[in-house]
């Protein structure tokens, strides 16, 4: 009988209990809903689908409009977003590849574009002046001149004339722009902004593409036309959603229950949703497979569901302590059994995995009867030493590799995932397309090609410019040191990095001119001092003279140097002409320069005996060797003086200043350390080398430096993977038709080479020599080239000529036409002999005079008649098809001369490109992996020739290693296991005849990783061609809970829509539906690190969810948006290299100069600014920072018109936007500093009083008083709760305050309601206030509980937060009642300190059992001190700023919080532990009493009440406030009246106060709402602080 019929015999039963059960308990279980969305409107998904076809090829944007005019037709009418999507992916069709399909479904599916169409509607609402009414298309002629329609448009394009209007600026073109095909260069650029949905711009259009106009059409997308369905914010995906348990260890829930009408408010469906993530494994049943097996059966199915989870769902089990050890490994044993199963797949398992790890608090006493076979723990634990072995990864760590490279699985951003994939793709679409396929390709992506050798190539120091200073092997002074290199590897105690060893392991090169005393006395005196101090470093000096024959020492102070140094060094020693030289730069120079009469005068002083004369006259002995040190720079290469050469290779040009020196040298120090002891292990290095030799055989070590090969101004490549012309129609007019990358494929197949053997092995470097053999300078590169190849067995060369002269092509250009001819129609080594004579220049004069015709220079054995006829039969469109592909594929003037090697292009080359650079280009070229690729491309045996291999290696070695990537090339690494017999989840890629990527994660089952990555995997499967391994790497006896959340990743591979064509409701939506019902729980939202996001709507507080206590059934929908798009970066002083401290840059646009500002850390120079999708203009504040400082340069951004200062920023994505900017200070402002003001002047009020962390709308902000005499209060708070807790702190300050108030309170957690009451608030009691919020930055180790993020951001980032206007703040907690004027404490002497805080009351002797400063570590570390609370501080924030406070508290964080068990009580734990570096001045204990630390008689004096939980009654919250402060209940019975004022008004005005203007639409199946008041169940988040401080 089938198990299923079985299944379903049980099924009936239960469903007959499941009905009788009904009416006894019948549970509803109540589901908790999160979506995001963006501050902008929808933007139409056609063109975002347009973007995408930008980013593949601005080529293929074009083909794409074009498409899509076809479609669009002449009548206008609305299209529906599914309409939108399906004729996208139509044209994809017929233009992309189907991996590149796929990649424009996820696309549209992730919103991906959705920024960058909104950065064109803000750019044409800040920088153009719209016409009212102006639809479809608008044309910006600039200047102000724009056109609407057709019609005006066909007006204006007649009439303008951009010479005749002087006025006229163009309009600003950026990066991603997209210019009309076939469109002039023209300086006169005009900006068409259009709708691609309306037929009117298709008008337009076609009107640009027929005229004839010299002007350069820009187009830009038009948002204004689009109909009204579309008033609606954009839902994104690309983030977790994280409910995390709460402890309810102290009970701090409220007592006001929501009221009817607003739970009412909340959207309630029409029909529950299905939840499929829940259709797997409930209690032994598989509903997915049920339901397909049996539809009909489908409503009961889903009741019999419905009771499962009811059964389990409602409360939490407890588990004992034991039964937690093996919990991982059951987990797996769970999934893999589901793959097993005969209706089962590998898929079905991964989906387990996610089931398991998302819901694990519901799901774990479910896995405790699962019983592990022993098959699968033995091979997990294999597995398991193979990744500590070969990957390093301890039991339970994970890691995910995609095509063998690393990602970060803390740091995953989706979309910088999709970028990365997308890029990976390509290199995988053009290995297959070469070939490279299947399990082969997968092997070739796991090489590794990156270089083995430090990127820095270095040159040959035996050179007899170099005079040096000492010699480990042979000075007398080193003789007592050991000399064998195994020295190295010695364990010794102390460490130590430089040992003292007699071998001269590093050799330190100071290039200098010596008549340049600021830029050379610096760094020889350093030099010397490392001498003094016997480092045992080798040094030498290269001294760089004027090299005029008729000056001498007399006369010239860099040759008088050269000459006393050299008979120094001769008659004494190098120690001591180094001393000379310092000493002579301190005493004999005048107004920082040295002149020849002072060194002959000082020389004469030390050394009277000596004829000067002989030294420093025009026959000197020393003249003949002072032009070395000239010689060795251009022969090398290298540069200008000053220059340092460590071994040989260049150290930062920048660093080599008196403060960076030193650290620059030890830094490149410890890099050579490293590789020489890896060399001594390895057995390269041993007592015998010579250590010189040995250093100058490196890799790296290389005849001549070329900037143009190693650090051009911009990586070029050839864009290989098109089709070739078919050999009978290798014509011009064929070849001319061709797309660009077709024409490179053509190049490919029809190029001849020249190699050093004729025998058929492959050769991984192939160079293409672009030159013209009629110009000297293309018979020099050429010549050389054929040279090369003869000495090289890894090289092959092949020309390419480009012709200076097109007009003589058909007639004229004999020489290059042998040279192809003798190509086409000999062999390999006859040819390059023939042609090696035809490019010397005595026979070319000989050819040109007649004097010698071809015959004279024949070869041996050379078929002659084979030649003459070929040369007699020669078309000339392989000239024109040369030339035409050096235009316009390599964009080379005729007559240019550059080389590729395997597709790298260098150049355009000029005459002193010689032997040593093409050696050096070969150099290269091998570095980055072409011979290792090579041979394992010969391994797999794909390729039937080796020139076939060649090819294949010239074409992708370059794109495999990474050779020119912006970023550091990733590792690629073939992921090592033991076996993945019984214990492996092994999903195949669903199109084996496409390139697929190759997923391997390594992961815990029940770790945070497999929440957050294995749905990641799962929509990767579904969008894209993957395949996915999963290897388990179990953790063993557990001892606790290894999740306590649950956990969704939202995430689509496809849109999908309704039936009316809409997006569906259910789109991007994080749905828990069957959560425990008595749990306290707490929303998180995990985005990507530049995202700010902020709750908008939610009736029931999101940070104290029970779902037992809801006044409706329907459950909890939390709506989010996202805010800002950070802009990050770090600023750096250009002249010292390190952050300006304290200055700040503000952010605007034209219409807004200063929408938001900054200030930059001393960590780093890190600074952020809020922003969003547009075009910025960045600049320093007016004020110090504008004052003292100018901007030098800035990555990341343009320039802003002629004023140097200002940067245009361009934001269009969802991915971090990162800058790296250099200030230099101003002439006469070289000794000031930001955070030091002049005594007469502050910044002004104007400019700076907006916080560099706020955004505020029209109707929030209020601008700061004039005076100074403002109290300014920060605070914060998470929940509803505590927010209650925070108004009625407000009043207490306000009420006993008479100085004016302002409040700056953290926004990251504010509630919409919180939000939405505080202006009333504001208004009714007369304080100000300002929101501000900081991003913790990514560098900054992260914490993962909600309350430790809180505790974070009341210390470490106090320097930021506010404006430099702001001189001190007080810190009060949101649970205290303030009873005095606080102007009291703002006025308080600090004493120097940053500082004060209270300490804790010890008068209550009862508590003495929790005092735990009293022990252990806090009672040695603070001695006499004593520890203090951090729920009442005062910050001297000028002073905080001036002593880098924050920068030294964010460092000692950054420390300390990488142990788990450190700062336990963070915001207090981390001052009280710097107090010694951060000190802090002690408050009277008056300014805070805590019942639970301070007996009662101190009460009566007490200034501020903190209720501070207490660890022996663990009393609620709330009845602590009413009991200990009488006052509080009327406060809080207050503020009640004001917020039920506050909606009453409301209601009877019909406004919603703080409503966005455009308003998210809660979908039909989620539930949610916006209208709520204060009185909210919530409750604690039971996290003890040790004052009592719980949020």
């Amino acid at each position: 009988m089938d198990n299923t019929w079985m299944l379903l015999v049980c099924f009936v039963v239960l469903v007959s209990c499941c009905s009788c059960a009904d009416d006894e308990r019948a549970i509803k279980l109540k589901p908790v809903t999160a979506a995001l969305h963006t501050q902008w409107a929808q933007t139409p998904l056609i063109m975002e689908a347009a973007e995408f076809f930008y980013d593949e090829n601005p080529g293929m944007f074009w083909s794409f409009v074009d498409r899509l005019r076809d479609v669009i037709g002449t009548k206008s009418r609305t299209w529906t977003e599914k309409e939108q999507h399906d004729v996208a992916i139509s044209i994809g069709l017929q233009l992309l590849s189907p991996v590149k399909q796929n990649f424009l479904t996820f696309a549209m599916a992730l919103r991906y574009y959705s920024p960058r169409i909104e950065m064109y509607r803000q750019i044409l609402l800040s920088e153009v002046s719209t016409p009212k009414g102006c639809k479809d298309v608008l044309v910006d002629f600039g200047g102000g001149l724009v056109s609407c329609g057709v019609k005006e448009f066909a007006d204006t394009l007649q009439t303008f004339d951009a010479s005749k209007t002087s006025d006229r600026k163009n309009p600003k073109v950026i990066s991603v722009d997209h210019q009309y095909p076939g469109s002039s260069s023209s300086a006169t650029t005009v900006m068409v902004y259009g709708n691609l949905l309306s037929p009117v711009f298709y008008q337009v259009h076609e009107l640009i593409m027929s005229e004839n106009t010299d002007f350069r059409f820009v187009f830009r997308h038009h948002l204004d036309a689009i109909s009204s369905s579309h008033y609606s914010k954009v839902r994104i995906p690309g983030y977790g959603v994280e409910l995390a348990i709460k402890s309810t260890e102290y009970k701090a829930q409220d007592d006001r229950k929501i009221k009817e009408g607003k739970a009412g408010d909340q959207a309630k469906p029409e029909e529950e949703a299905v939840d499929d993530e829940l259709d797997t494994d409930i209690e032994g049943f598989d509903f997915g497979k049920l339901k397909s097996r049996f539809p009909q059966k489908k409503d009961q199915l889903e009741q019999m569901k419905s009771f499962f989870l009811q059964s389990t769902g409602t409360e939490l089990q407890q588990l004992k302590a034991w039964q937690f050890q093996d919990l991982s490994l059951q987990a797996a044993e769970r999934a893999l059994k589901v793959a097993a199963l005969h209706t089962g797949s590998a898929t079905d398992a991964l989906r387990t995995v996610r089931d398991i790890s998302q819901n694990f608090p519901s799901q774990a006493p479910t896995l405790l009867r699962i019983p592990v076979q022993e098959l699968v723990k033995a091979e997990i634990e294999r597995n398991r030493e193979y990744f500590a072995h070969y990957h390093n990864l301890e039991h339970g760590s994970a890691a995910l590799f995609i095509n063998g490279i690393q990602y970060d699985t803390d740091l995953l951003d989706t979309f910088a995932l999709f970028d990365k994939l997308r890029e990976e793709n390509r290199l995988m679409e053009s290995l297959h397309s070469f070939g490279i396929r299947g399990s082969d390709l997968s092997a070739v992506l796991e090489l590794d090609l990156r270089p083995t050798e430090s990127a820095k190539y270095g040159v040959d120091i035996r050179h007899p410019a170099v005079v040096w200073i000492n010699d480990l092997e042979k000075d007398k002074r080193y003789a007592d040191w050991p000399s064998s290199p195994r020295e190295l590897i010695r364990q010794s105690f102390p460490p130590t990095l430089l040992k003292p060893i007699r071998r001269n392991f590093y050799n330190l090169i100071l290039v200098v001119n010596p008549a340049n005393v600021s830029d050379s006395r610096d760094i020889l005196k350093l030099t010397e001092s490392f001498y003094v101090h016997r480092l045992p470093i080798r040094m030498g000096v290269i001294f760089v003279t004027n090299s005029d024959a008729k000056i001498d020492g007399t006369t010239d102070a860099s040759v008088a140097i050269y000459n006393s140094f050299k008979h120094i060094t001769e008659q004494k020693n190098g120690a001591t002409a180094l001393s000379f030289l310092t000493d002579l730069y301190t005493k004999a120079v005048k107004d920082g320069q040295v002149v020849a009469d002072e060194v002959v005068k000082y020389f004469k002083q030390k050394y009277p005996q000596e004829n000067p004369d002989a030294i420093f006259g025009p026959d000197s002995v020393y003249n003949s060797g002072r032009n070395d040190g000239r010689q060795f720079i251009e022969k090398l290469n290298i540069g200008e003086p000053p220059l340092v050469l460590l071994n040989g290779v260049q150290l930062d040009k920048s660093k080599l200043t008196a403060d960076e020196f030193e650290n620059e040298v030890l830094q490149n120090l410890v890099g050579v350390y490293s590789v020489l002891q890896r060399d001594v292990m390895s057995g390269q290095l041993t007592d015998h080398s010579n250590v010189i030799e040995y250093l100058m055989a490196k890799p790296h070590i290389v005849p001549r430096l070329n900037s143009l090969i190693l650090d051009p101004p911009e990586f070029r490549f050839l864009e290989f993977g098109g089709k070739s012309l078919d050999p009978e129609k290798y014509t011009f007019s064929y070849f001319e038709a061709l797309k660009a990358e077709d024409r490179t494929a053509t190049m490919v197949a029809t190029s001849f080479y020249l190699v050093k053997h004729e025998e058929e092995e492959a050769h991984p470097v192939t160079m293409w020599v672009v030159a013209d053999a009629e110009t000297p300078a293309g018979r020099e590169l050429m010549y050389n080239m054929v040279k090369h190849s003869k000495t090289s067995k890894n090289v092959r060369v092949a020309f390419i000529f480009n012709p200076s002269e097109t007009e003589s092509i058909e007639k004229g250009m004999q020489l290059t036409k042998a040279i192809q001819v003798a190509l086409e129609t000999q062999s390999m080594s006859l040819a390059r002999n023939f042609i090696t004579k035809l490019l010397k220049e005595e026979n070319v004069a000989e050819i040109a005079t007649g004097t010698k015709i071809w015959e004279d220079f024949e070869v041996n054995g050379m078929d002659m008649k084979a030649f003459t006829s070929g040369l007699k039969e020669l078309s000339s469109d392989f000239l024109k098809i040369h030339g035409l592909f050096a235009r316009e594929e390599l964009n080379l003037s005729p007559g240019e001369n550059v080389l590729i090697a395997n597709g790298y292009i260098v150049g355009p080359v000029k005459s002193d490109f010689g032997m040593d650079d093409i050696a050096l280009l070969e150099k290269y070229i091998e570095s980055y992996g072409a011979t290792k690729l090579s041979n394992e491309l010969h391994r797999l045996n794909i390729f039937r020739t080796a020139d076939q291999l060649s090819d294949a290696v010239m074409m992708t070695s370059t794109l495999l290693s990474g050779l020119g990537s912006q970023e550091e090339a990733k590792k690629r690494t073939k992921v090592q296991y033991s076996e993945m017999a019984h214990s492996v989840i092994n999903i195949e890629q669903r199109d084996t005849d496409s390139p697929s990527f190759d997923i391997t994660f390594i992961v815990d089952p029940v770790s945070r990783e497999a929440q957050k990555i294995i749905p990641v995997l799962m929509v990767l499967h579904e969008a894209l061609n993957c395949r996915v391994r999963v290897f388990f790497n179990c953790k063993d006896k557990l001892s606790e809970m290894p999740l306590k959340s649950f956990y969704r990743m939202v995430l689509e591979a496809k849109l999908t829509f309704t039936e009316n064509g809409s997006i569906a409701p259910n789109y991007a939506l994080a749905r828990f539906p069957a959560l425990p019902q008595t749990a306290l729980l707490t929303m998180n939202l995990q985005a990507p690190d530049n995202w700010l996001t902020e709750a908008t709507s939610a009736v029931y507080d999101l940070d104290n969810i029970r779902l037992t206590e809801l006044v409706d059934g329907w459950g909890i929908h939390g709506g989010f948006e996202l805010v800002n798009l950070l802009l990050e970066g770090s600023a750096k002083d250009a002249a010292t290299d390190q952050p300006p401290r304290g200055t700040q840059f503000v952010l605007g646009t034209r219409n807004q100069p200063e929408y938001m500002d900054t200030i930059v850390m001393a960590n780093l120079g890190y600074f952020q600014l809020k922003a969003n999708p547009g075009a910025w203009i960045l600049k320093l504040r007016e004020g110090r920072s504008h004052e003292i400082y100018s901007i030098a340069s800035a990555e990341g951004a343009e320039k802003e018109g002629s004023d140097e200062e200002q940067q245009r920023v361009v934001i269009g994505s969802f991915n971090t936007k990162m800058m790296k900017i250099y200030v230099k200070k101003r002439p006469g402002m070289e000794r000031e500093d930001v955070l030091s003001e002049k005594k007469d002047a502050v910044e002004s009020e104007a400019g700076i009083f907006n916080s560099i962390s706020s955004y505020w709308s029209k109707d929030e902000h209020k601008s700061a008083s004039a005076s100074d005499d403002v109290i300014n209060i920060f605070s914060l708070a998470s929940g509803h709760l505590y927010e209650r807790f925070l108004r009625i702190m407000m009043l207490s300050v306000v009420k006993n305050t008479k100085t004016p108030v302002k409040f700056w309170l953290l926004r990251n957690y504010l509630s919409p309601q919180f939000k939405e009451i505080i202006p009333y608030m504001a208004e009714h009691y007369g304080f100000e206030y300002e929101l501000v919020e900081y991003k913790w930055p990514r560098w900054l180790n992260q914490q993962s509980e909600k309350q430790r993020i809180i505790w974070g951001y009341k210390i470490l980032f106090l320097d930021v937060l506010f404006p430099l206007s702001v001189k001190k703040i007080i810190f009060v907690d949101a649970d205290q009642i303030v009873r005095t004027d606080l102007k009291e404490l703002r006025d308080f002497d600090l004493e120097g300190a940053p500082y004060g805080y209270t300490p804790f009351c010890e008068s209550r002797q009862d508590m003495d059992g929790f005092r735990f400063w009293k022990n252990g570590y806090w009672a040695s570390h603070l001695g006499n001190r004593k520890y203090h609370i951090s729920a009442l501080y005062v910050v001297d924030l000028a002073r905080f700023r001036k002593i880098a406070a924050g920068d030294r508290l964010r460092a000692q964080y950054q420390g300390l919080s990488q142990d788990p068990n450190s700062l336990s009580n963070l915001d207090q734990d981390l001052p009280n532990n710097m107090i010694y570096q951060v000190p802090i001045k002690s408050l009277p204990q008056e300014w805070l009493w805590c019942e639970t630390w301070c007996d009662e008689a101190s009460k009566a004096k007490a200034k501020t009440i903190d209720l501070c939980n207490n660890p022996l009654t663990k009393e609620p919250k709330l009845a602590s406030a009413m009991r200990i402060v009488p006052e509080w209940n009327t406060y809080d019975q207050e503020i009640k009246r004001l917020i039920d004022e506050f909606y009453a008004v409301r209601q009877l005005t019909g406004e919603n106060a703080g409503e966005p203007v455009l308003r998210e639409a809660v979908p039909e199946d989620t539930f949610g709402g916006n209208d709520a008041d204060n009185e909210i169940p919530v409750h604690s988040t039971g996290h003890t602080h040790e004052h009592g401080d719980e949020l």
